[in-house]
């Protein structure tokens, strides 16, 4: 990633989201996930007004933290989805709710600059931002709605994925490789990371994973890897060489774990098992 703070947010985030995963499968309770998805909101939510350097940053900062825990809620209390019920029934999918709050959020997000008034500055840059970072905010009940799948196994697998991928961010690599040279490899090692981390854990504990669904594992980590990459390096320097606020860092580094909860659920719920 772009900057270390980044990296070490998203690693944090990651192992999290890994360890609520498992604690959701061994007891039964979707909620503790709930929790996870809140702490990455709390993050993005904070951090990302702050990135955007929009005017009304506390109103913009309810809009993503009031949106995100709606969406997580919603996915845990939504109807159709039993715990144990698997992928293969796809009616009343769990991704209903999360678009609802993402409507709601989009709504929340023109009526805060409709309050602010006319002439007030950078009105369509708010928008435009709050509505991204809504967005970000509402995939993190994708994590949720696994948890309800008992896909602990899965989010287990993507959550070290994503963690392994944000620490190869800060590989030193050598420093006669160019600036765009050093950025590539760092990219393509950790996808590459990201997608062998389910091998791994498929081959060191077999029986602990009897319902491990593998293609989706690989799939997922190496899709949440490029997701990660890619958003890690937006990053705003000014040409500073460091993030522009701390806040702004650590929201731009919870958001790719945020958005790999939707990409996971996406890719359990299309791939056979």
């Amino acid at each position: 990633m772009k900057h270390p703070l980044l990296a070490v947010t998203a690693a944090v985030a990651a192992v999290l989201v890994a360890a609520g995963g498992l604690g959701a499968l061994w007891l039964g309770a979707p909620w503790i996930m709930v929790l996870m998805a809140a702490a990455l909101v709390l993050v993005v939510a904070l951090g990302w007004p702050q990135m955007l350097g929009a005017p009304a940053r506390k109103s913009l900062t309810a809009v993503l933290g009031l949106t995100g825990l709606a969406a997580a809620v919603a996915a845990v209390l939504w109807p159709g989805q039993e715990p144990g019920e698997g992928p293969e029934e796809f009616g009343a999918s769990l991704i209903e709710p999360i678009a609802v709050a993402i409507a709601l959020g989009v709504v929340a997000a023109f009526m805060v600059q409709l309050f602010r008034g006319s002439g007030s500055p950078h009105r369509l840059e708010s928008t435009a931002g709050t509505i991204a970072g809504v967005a970000v905010v509402s995939c993190g009940a994708g994590w949720v709605a696994l948890a309800r799948y008992d896909a602990g196994p899965l989010i287990f697998s993507v959550g070290l994925s994503l963690a392994l991928a944000a620490l190869a961010g800060l590989v030193p690599f050598p420093s006669r490789a160019g600036k765009g040279t050093r950025a590539g490899l760092a990219a393509v090692l950790s996808v590459v990371l990201a997608g062998v981390v389910p091998w791994l854990l498929a081959g060191l504990w077999p029986a602990a994973w009897p319902d491990y669904p593998l293609p989706a594992a690989v799939v997922s980590g190496a899709l949440a890897g490029l997701v990660l990459v890619l958003l890690g390096r937006l990053a705003p320097d000014d040409g500073l060489g460091r993030p522009v606020g701390q806040r702004a860092a650590m929201a731009l580094g919870a958001g790719p774990v945020a958005v790999a909860g939707l990409v996971t659920y996406f890719v359990f719920r299309i791939m056979p098992v």
